[in-house]
Parts: C-alpha cells; structure tokens; sequence
C-alpha cells in the first residue's frame, strides 16, 4: 500500500522536479549537512534520551544530560558539516544547543507533567484503504487528565505566529494518526517547542478539522498520481536543493566549473605521472651509482690504490672499524651506562635522543605542563613528506 508524509506532500508542493528526482527516479545525491540542522539533530537526540530514561524511572540530571549532548557532538562531528554563517564559530554552536536543553530542562523539571507513551514513532496509518500515511512524532505524552500532547522540538532561530500554528499540516497530520492509533482518544494537543525562545506554541484540531484535513490530503496524492509532467518552480528553495546540478533550471551554471575541475584534475594526474618518472630516474640511478661504486671498490682492491683518477675527477677511497654499540633494546645497555658514568665519560658523551623526544611530544605522550616546560627549548618548523605509493583507481581510494 503507497505510504505519503507530510515532508513527501511537501516537496510535491515546494517543486514538481525535485519530487520526481527523489521519490520517482529516487536518484541519490550527497546532502550537504549544515551545522544548524547538525546541531538540532543532536538536541532531539539528548531530548529523547532524557525521556527514555525517563520511562524507566532514571532521571538524567541536567548536567548528565549536558554531558550526553557533548559526547553525541564529538562522536557524530565530521569536517564536512558546512557553517553558512561566517561570524558564528562551531562552538557557538556547540554552546547553543547547549543553552537549549538547559533551558528545556528548568523549564519542565521534574517532568512529571505527562507520562510519555511513545518516543520518535514510526507509525503508518490508513487513509483509506489504499493509502497510509507516515507519523513521526517526537515525544507523544498522555496527561493525568487523559489529554493526549502530540510534542515537536524546533530549534529555528524565527518564532511563528498562532495562527500559522492553527494551520500546520504536519503536527495535524500526526493528530489523526493517534486518533486512530487510540481511538478513545477525546482531546489532543499540538505543542511545538522553540528552544531559541524557551516557549511552546500550542493548537488544537476539531474531529470535523482532522476528517476534512484526511480529505485534503487524499485530493492532493490524487493530484500528485495523476501528474506525468513534473515542472522545475524556482525559488529561493532552490539554494538547498541537492538535485539543482542537475535541474534543466540550474545546470547551465555548472558545465564551466565542471571543466574547470576536470582541468584541474588532469594538472594534477600530470603532475604525479611526472613525479613517478623522476622517482623512477633517481632509484634507477641510485641502483647504478651503487653498481658503479662497487666496482670501483673491486678495482681499487685489486689494483691496490687508494685513489682512481679519472679524465679530470678522482675517487678516493678511505677504510674505517665501524663500531657499533648496545642499543636501546639491547641486555647490555644498562651495563654499558654504567661502565660510561664510572669511567667519567657519561657526562660528555651523553645526550638526549630529540628524534624520540620529538616523537613523544608530537604524539601527546608527554603531560601537557611538562610539555610547555619544553617548549622554551624547542623551536618548531613544518617539515613535509611526500610518497609514493600506488592505488587501485576506485572511488573509495584515500
């Protein structure tokens, strides 16, 4: 049986196209996360693990709660999530949602204004007997008097009027499916939480508001059946739109940028195939020039010279013991120290291994107050490394 939602019924309305890319072809693209949308989806995600704790008798203390919504950000952060807003910082951010759940939780601290029915559902509900539609509810509550709250968190930054409440589809939409989800259901409340303001909007619906709302909603999935051209309706929408490089509207903007980066690519395709050559040049050389100087070794040897004079060049060549001592993972080492400190030669032999104290520091080993002792001693400079490996030629290669 087709299921519709009211996002589905909303993006019908917003732009036929788009609603042909995504639910008919359901063509997939990469949806750019912004960090408002990142952070509300963290504040719902603290918000319902308040609540089911809650349903089990644990009651999170505001600072649990806090520190929940911290460890959700850095576990779900990644360096993809676009910030618009150039003057706010990711921890402003970070602090907001914050804010809003501190606020959330004075305000209806210690929760006991309604027992909690249901958390985030995922209930499809008949319309009639060929269509269903979709109810995602945030929190659904019952109250001690027997009123069902239908509650939505809103984490935007603009605070609606009654009215545009009174004609919300998508919480109305919700209300009809717990009407027949429960059907003794009499009262039903709509509350919408906008954190930004610490303040709930609330509405109601008529049983005679809801029937003609089921009505509605069939008349447009008609609508939307019946339609075989799907029109592009520019707007201001179309900013967010994933679909917009390939819109008939919109793509004429990107073939130049698309071939600018394709000559970008190739630059660097160039670049590496140039770097293979060179690499290659120096090893092939560098197995010669050890060739070479082995056979000079040889002659030498067998001429029994020390020096091989060339047309206007010479090479000589010079013995020496090559003595190697205890190392670092040697039995011998502590023996080997002490001989060197009893025989009065440790002090002027002795000197700090800097590579793996480097090492230390650079991978944190070091505490963070003996490390800023250090750092009077240290003087920094970026040293960059670049090799060569090969790869497979597939998408995923990093």
């Amino acid at each position: 049986m087709p299921t519709y939602s009211h996002s589905k019924l909303g993006c019908y309305e917003q732009c036929g196209l788009k609603y042909k890319y995504q639910y008919i072809e359901k063509i997939e693209t990469e949806v750019e996360n912004t960090i408002e949308a990142f952070m509300g989806g963290l504040v719902h995600e603290a918000l319902e693990k308040l609540y089911s704790e809650f349903k089990v008798a644990h009651l999170l203390t505001v600072q649990e709660l806090v520190d929940i919504y911290h460890s959700f950000w850095d576990a779900q952060w990644t360096d993809n999530i676009i910030i618009v807003k150039q003057n706010v910082s990711k921890e402003q951010y970070r602090a907001l949602g914050e804010r809003f759940i501190r606020d959330y939780y004075a305000r209806y601290y210690p929760f006991n204004q309604a027992k909690t029915v249901a958390l985030e559902t995922q209930n499809m509900v008949p319309l009639n007997e060929m269509y269903m539609i979709h109810v995602r509810i945030d929190r659904l509550a019952l109250t001690h008097d027997g009123v069902f709250e239908i509650h939505d968190y809103k984490t935007s930054n603009t605070l609606p009027k009654q009215d545009a409440m009174d004609r919300d589809r998508q919480l109305a939409i919700y209300a009809y499916g717990v009407k027949h989800m429960y059907p003794d259901a009499k009262d039903i409340k709509l509350i919408w939480h906008y954190l930004a303001f610490d303040t709930e909007m609330v509405s109601t619906r008529s049983d005679e508001e809801l029937e003609q709302l089921r009505m509605d909603v069939l008349r447009q999935i008609a609508v939307i059946e019946a339609t075989s051209d799907f029109k592009a309706n520019v707007s201001k929408l179309c900013d967010w739109c994933e679909f917009k490089r390939i819109c008939p509207q919109w793509k004429h903007l990107y073939p130049a940028q698309e071939i600018e980066a394709k000559v970008s690519k190739q630059e660097g395709v160039g670049l590496v195939r140039k770097f293979v050559e060179y690499s290659d040049i120096v090893r092939r050389n560098q197995e010669e020039l050890e060739s070479v100087r082995a056979q000079i070794l040889e002659y030498a040897r067998q001429q029994g010279v020390q020096t091989v004079f060339g047309a206007d060049h010479k090479v000589r060549i010079a013995t020496y013991p090559k003595l190697s001592f205890p190392k670092r993972d040697d039995e011998r080492k502590d023996a080997f120290y002490t001989l060197l400190k009893k025989i009065g030669l440790w002090d002027s032999l002795a000197v700090p291994d800097t590579y793996e104290l480097a090492k230390m520091l650079n991978n944190n080993e070091i505490h963070e107050e003996l490390a800023k002792l250090l750092n009077q001693f240290i003087e920094t400079e970026e040293t960059t490394r670049v090799t060569l490996s090969k790869h497979d030629g597939s998408k995923n290669d990093n």
